[in-house]
């Protein structure tokens, strides 16, 4: 699987994840700042670009997700919770996508928004602001939800039979949710070995 981050000057990641048999990607969270950088990486790789993929509605920074659709012609993939009117293609809980021979797995893990969803895709899920490295998404933005978010971190993204890696949004801890838990519990859920890596 090809794999490729990207960080902006506020430390919010994005990703580029691929199929490396078939070329075909998806561009997860993509900052507007960053977009040349995208399309130069697709560029260089050889690869074709799939999907978009915003796993929340952004409420304090801007998604490259427009820009690259006009640039790529391919549509822009949110949770159908999303208030967006520029959405193509609205997803569930439990709904699987085509990547090649890989497939895209969402999870519904609302709490930071009421949108948002993480992303399983090979040995990866892409947690968006819902898992930080060291905490979680902040919950006092409109439509967030503190016990919500509490519950998507201990349970809902941890359905995984093995090991993955979590690869956030965001490379710091915006806030803590407001419910008695010990760190340990409200980063790792269900303490299977698929903590958040610094290296992602």
């Amino acid at each position: 699987m090809f794999f490729e981050s990207f960080k902006d000057g506020e430390g919010c990641k994005s990703y580029i994840v691929a199929c490396e048999e078939t070329c075909s990607a998806a561009i997860i969270d993509p900052a507007l700042g960053l977009v040349d950088r995208y399309i130069g990486q697709i560029a260089m790789h050889g690869l074709r670009v799939r999907y978009i993929v915003d796993t929340h509605t952004h409420a304090d920074h801007f998604s490259g997700a427009q820009a690259l659709k006009a640039e790529f012609h391919a549509p822009i993939v949110m949770h159908r919770f999303s208030p967006s009117p520029y959405v193509d293609l609205h997803v569930e809980d439990g709904h699987t996508l085509p990547l090649g021979e890989l497939r895209m797995r969402i999870f519904h893990v609302p709490g930071h928004t009421r949108d948002s969803m993480a992303v399983h895709i090979g040995d990866r899920v892409f947690t968006g602001d819902t898992l930080l490295i060291g905490g979680t998404g902040r919950s006092d933005l409109p439509s967030g939800d503190a016990d919500q978010l509490y519950d998507s971190c201990s349970a809902s993204c941890w359905r995984c039979p093995t090991k993955r890696w979590c690869s956030p949004r965001t490379t710091t801890r915006a806030a803590s949710i407001r419910r008695s838990a010990t760190s340990a519990r409200t980063t790792h859920g269900c303490r299977r070995p698929c903590g958040p890596s610094s290296s992602s």
